[in-house]
């Protein structure tokens, strides 16, 4: 628990939300499964009776309930310690969907979240009156990723093949058993497949493990025994692409090779001619040749004699490289078909060494793929994406200290995203929030038809 106290200045806050701008965007998705929730403009129920029975918010006290795996809520709290308001913050860190419940109580003010609040839980708020509106602040994303410029075969996987690839005692061995195509399991030609990632210490592992392999508190040993685990997205990179210098060391191989070929022919031809010009010395001094004459036979041996040891250094520098670029080739060889697992703004910085898994989502058309994106990122229809939340009453989100702190950690959301490796909000969706806080916009406001409610409620039963 951490309280933070702050002086709110209602003229001042007044004055900043007049001067916000906005825009008019909805963000869309899916319901509960990490992906955005569907949400709808003006789809608010009017207050009831029941809002009136929930416990009284304590004045002066913003109560945070809730931490997503990466949340910059702590962040935004130290910073916004410093402005001049009166307010402090009663901060629990219980799982997501107990930081629900006690929202849905009126026990919290806010929720902080990695995935939107869930059919039946919108159930218990909107039997209490609690109208939830969910403030996107940043989001995340898992990127699956081969070197650039190379064919697996594949490049779509869906998230039961992601599964099985990852998963402990994975039965998949070769890029043949997912995917679509007919692609050789076996011979010369089918092709391994390797798998690296980051430690367990990495956020994008424990959202991975968590959207992926199912464990909300994920470790190593639910992971296939040859996963290459790395403290860094470096290490990671280097697994699956290398370097841009042994790339093209492995590419110049064949060069190396011709060129040491024809060095040790040219080393040949020159061992040759410095045992004819030994002969030439020899053989004048047999048959008494003048001095001037046998000058220059000496002349001749000294010069072959020289050529031979120029190349014979030559030589040795092309075999050393010749070497290092066999070696570079092995190893691009070797890691070839190699998949990794990335966190979105890593694979951002070298998408030109990285080429990214589609990932398959189901439409009402059939199965589609998916890009991982800025933009489906932000709006979680990449389905290895997660979007930060922060879930507040409608009537509360009103409220003039908790308006004035969510007005503020959306303003300053992409600095602190930025800083945390996170993906920040695009500028449209920040200025459409800020227009929702500053009332120059209406909310939307989370709803959910009865059909999913109960649907949900089925499934969580």
């Amino acid at each position: 628990m951490s309280t933070l106290r702050k002086r709110l200045s209602l003229l001042a806050l007044m004055a900043a939300l007049l001067a916000l701008p906005g825009c008019g965007v909805s963000l869309e998705g899916a319901s509960d499964g990490g992906n955005a929730g569907p949400v709808e403009q003006g789809a608010s129920n009017p207050a009831s009776a029941e809002s009136a029975s929930l416990p009284q918010r304590p004045v002066g006290v913003i109560r945070i309930d809730g931490k997503a795996q990466g949340s910059l809520t702590d962040s935004l709290i130290e910073e916004y310690g410093g402005d001049a308001a009166d307010a402090s913050f009663d901060v629990e860190s219980s799982d997501e969907a107990a930081a629900f419940e006690a929202f849905c109580r009126g026990e919290a003010d806010i929720v902080d979240s990695a995935r939107p609040i869930s059919p039946a839980e919108y159930a218990a708020c909107s039997a209490n009156g609690i109208e939830p509106v969910q403030i996107q602040v940043a989001s995340d994303a898992a990127v699956l990723a081969i070197e650039n410029e190379t064919d697996v075969g594949v490049d779509c996987l869906s998230v039961p093949d992601v599964r099985e690839i990852f998963r402990a005692a994975s039965p998949v061995t070769n890029w043949s058993q997912v995917g679509y195509g007919d692609r050789p399991a076996v011979g010369p030609n089918a092709l391994p497949i390797k798998v690296a990632g980051p430690d367990a210490r990495s956020n994008v592992f424990g959202f991975f493990g968590s959207a992926v392999l199912g464990d909300p508190d994920p470790s190593p040993v639910l992971l296939r025994g040859d996963y290459e685990a790395f403290p860094s997205d470096r290490g990671v990179r280097l697994a699956v692409a290398g370097s841009a210098g042994e790339r093209a060391r492995a590419e110049q191989r064949g060069e190396s090779e011709r060129v040491l070929r024809d060095l040790e022919a040219v080393l040949d031809d020159a061992t040759r001619a410095v045992a004819i010009a030994e002969f030439q010395v020899e053989k004048g001094i047999e048959d008494g040749r003048t001095e001037t004459t046998r000058i220059a036979d000496t002349e001749r041996l000294e010069d072959a004699e020289a050529k031979l040891g120029e190349l014979s250094e030559e030589l040795e520098l092309a075999e050393a490289r010749a070497r290092l670029d066999e070696v570079a080739a092995e190893r691009v060889a070797e890691r070839y078909g190699t998949l990794g697992l990335f966190r979105f703004s890593f694979y951002e910085l070298w998408e030109e060494r990285l080429r990214p898994m589609e990932i398959e989502v189901s439409g009402e058309g059939g199965p589609e793929c998916i890009f991982p994106s800025q933009s489906t990122v932000t709006d979680a229809s990449y389905p290895l994406s997660r979007q930060l939340l922060l879930t507040v009453d409608l009537a509360t989100m009103r409220e003039a200290e908790i308006n004035d702190f969510l007005s503020f950690a959306v303003a300053n959301s992409d600095r602190v995203a930025i800083a945390h490796a996170l993906v920040p909000l695009p500028e449209e969706v920040r200025n459409t929030e800020l227009a929702w806080l500053g009332g120059e916009s209406p909310p939307d406001v989370v709803y959910y038809p009865p059909s999913q409610v109960e649907e949900d409620s089925g499934a969580s039963g």
